[in-house]
Order: structure tokens, then sequence, then C-alpha cells
């Protein structure tokens, strides 16, 4: 279950059973393992998405200091004296691990890595380890099982959950560094727009091609004459279009398709009985965090200037993720 308050990105599937609908599941296929419309699983019910939404024309004058204190609230709030962080290696972990020691709470990392995978980061957690002086859980895993999700596919999750209940740690406040600084997955769409300017049908075909390629295919091209296809394409057609008023033209680009993608990021997480805790995803924090002006921003910068003491590890490496074969 989610513990604090991720209202941007909450949203629920009604509970019933019934004939299989089909275009839900093509429509998962289309984005890569989420859906973004109110198709349900079976036919005749639906989904229900957040009535909140993230406010898309200002620019809020707020110092990276007040972010500190605004994440440092919602960890003081939400932790207990057993409490875990899963370190990857990235910089929202690490700011996240950096942020606990600050506060001088204590915390458990755990560090999944895979032997098979070629792009693990395991000496960079390690370096990470080093520098924070503290003590991670490194957990062994080369393959995720078949997971049949009902819903939404999210394999990171269920690697996650695994590691969990394998070291019995069940009982533990779970810390994730979902969600970010919202920067998620956007320097190929930030490149095209310094090159082209900000295009809304472009980037839409954009996002829709990355996701359902697994972030292997960078293309603004019809793909498809699919009505499935062009329907998720429209929606995000209509997202860029409404961001399209924002004055901060990178905060455009960045935050456009946040609400969406963040709800995907956290879904599953609400659906067990662990205790999961989502700090860069709390209101106070995100929202914050969208409308502050884009100059903090870019290559997740916005954690050093937090934090004027975290280590620069993270950024000496590019991420290349878990690299965790499903079986």
């Amino acid at each position: 279950m989610n513990l604090n308050k991720i209202d941007y990105f909450t949203c629920k599937f009604e509970i019933g059973q019934g004939e299989r609908n089909e275009d839900f599941f093509k429509e998962r296929d289309f984005l890569g393992g989420w859906t973004i419309s109110n198709r349900h699983p079976v036919k005749g019910l639906k989904r229900i998405s957040s009535d909140n939404i993230i406010a898309q024309n200002t620019v809020m004058e707020i110092k990276p200091s007040v972010l500190r204190d605004l994440l440092e609230n919602t960890i003081k709030l939400y932790a207990t004296d057993k409490n875990i962080i899963f370190l990857s290696g990235g910089k929202d972990s690490t700011a996240l691990a950096h942020a606990f020691k600050t506060l001088n709470i204590p915390f458990k990392a755990v560090s999944l890595y895979s032997k098979l995978s070629p792009t693990t980061e395991i000496d960079i957690v390690k370096s990470i380890q080093k520098e924070l002086n503290i003590d991670v859980i490194y957990y062994n895993i080369d393959t995720i099982p078949k997971t049949e999700f009902k819903y939404w596919i999210e394999n990171p999750y269920t690697a996650k959950v695994i590691a969990i209940n394998e070291l019995g740690l069940q009982n533990y406040t779970i810390f994730t560094g979902e969600i970010g600084t919202g920067e998620m997955q956007v320097n190929q769409s930030l490149q095209y727009t310094a090159m082209m300017g900000y295009r809304p049908d472009d980037l839409a075909f954009w996002h829709v091609n990355v996701c359902g390629s697994y972030r292997k295919l960078n293309s603004v091209k019809k793909l498809s004459n699919d009505p499935i296809y062009l329907e998720c394409v429209e929606h995000f057609k209509t997202r860029f279009n409404q961001w399209a008023v924002h004055p901060d033209i990178l905060n455009r680009v960045m935050f456009s398709r946040l609400q969406d993608e963040g709800a995907y990021r956290l879904f599953n997480y609400g659906l067990d009985d662990l205790s999961w805790v989502h700090p860069y995803a709390e209101n106070s924090f995100i929202r914050a965090c969208v409308n502050m002006p884009s100059k903090y921003k870019g290559k997740k910068n916005l954690y050093r200037e937090m934090y004027n003491d975290l280590t620069d590890i993270p950024w000496r490496y590019p991420k290349s993720g878990l690299g965790i074969q499903t079986v």
C-alpha cells in the first residue's frame, strides 16, 4: 500500500468479473505495459483517474532549500525505526539516502543486481556505499518470474517485492525514489524541442512510440493506423497542448506527461500489503518541483542544489537500469 499523499498519481480500477476486454490489452501493448484511457480489462467496467490536476500555467519562485524542507518533512512524517531504501546507484535513490543520513534517521539500503546483466551498477552502488558510509544489502536476482499482471505491467516493482519477501523485510517501511524530480526519460524530447521548437503533435507521436518500444525507438512518425494507437497519440496531443500555456518551455516538455506516467509507476505499489513511501511523489513536493523555474533542472541537478554536500558519483556514470531479464 502507498502510505503518503500522492493524489496527483492515484487511480483505481473498478472491481468485477466478466468478459475480457481485448481493447484494454491492445492499448497496454501500444504503451509498453500501461494505459491512459478509462478502459478496463473487463468489459463494462472502467478505470477511474485522479481528479487532481498538476497546475500547467505557473512558475513559482521557490528556492531549492524549500524543496529540501518538503522532502525532509515527508521523510520525518513516515519514517519509523525500521526503514528500507532501494539504492539503485541513480540520482534519485542516492539523494534520498543522503537525506536520511542528514536527518540521522536509521535505514537499511537494499540494492538489486543481476550477475547476467551486462549493465550491472553494483560497482557504482559500492562507491556510494563507501562515500555515504552506509550498510547495503546486495540482493542477486538474475531473472524476474513471468507475472500475470491484472492491470499494468511493472517488472521493477516485482523485483523489489521478491527481494523484500526473500530477505524477510516485510515489516519495514520501504522508501523509493519513484518519480524523482519528475524528469523521467526526457532527454530525447528536450533535444528535439531544442532543434524544432515545441511541437505538441510530434511529441505525442514520440511519446507513444518510445513507450511502446520500451525506450528503443525514438520516432515522431505515425507507426500504425490502428484506432487505439491513434487514440493514445490524441491523448498526449491534448496533454502537450494543455501544457503549451506554461511560460517555461522546458517545464512543458519535462512535465506534460508526468501525471500519466507517474500514475503508472506508482500503481502496483498500492495493491499489496507492504508499506511503501514515495517522498518525491508527495503532493507538496511534486507541486513545487514541477513549477519551479527550469534553471534549477536538467540532469536532475536539482538534488545538488538541495544538498551542496551530495556526492557526485551518480552524475559520473550514465544510468543503465537493472537489466534483469523477465522469464
